[in-house]
């Protein structure tokens, strides 16, 4: 499943924006709009996080997986 947003796949660009915004976004855009905004950047974080962590989670759950116990195996004594 492809992500929705384009940003969806950039590890560390989502985040930036966030903290940008939140340091020099109320130098820009009135208080308003600004809060909107810093609203809007950390539900798109949140949504791409938990797209993230459901293709994750879509690894782990296979049916096919065989399980393998690892046994201790004596050495024989060699004959000399």
């Amino acid at each position: 499943m492809k992500s929705v947003f384009f940003i969806g796949s950039s590890g560390c660009l989502l985040p930036l924006l966030i903290l940008i915004n939140l340091f020099f976004g109320w130098m820009f855009f009135k208080p308003a709009t600004w809060l909107l905004i810093e609203g809007i950047l950390i539900l798109l974080f949140i949504l791409n996080s938990y797209i993230l962590i459901r293709r994750v989670s879509s690894f782990t759950k296979r049916s096919n997986v065989v399980d393998v116990e690892g046994e201790v195996v004596e050495e024989r004594q060699k004959l000399k």
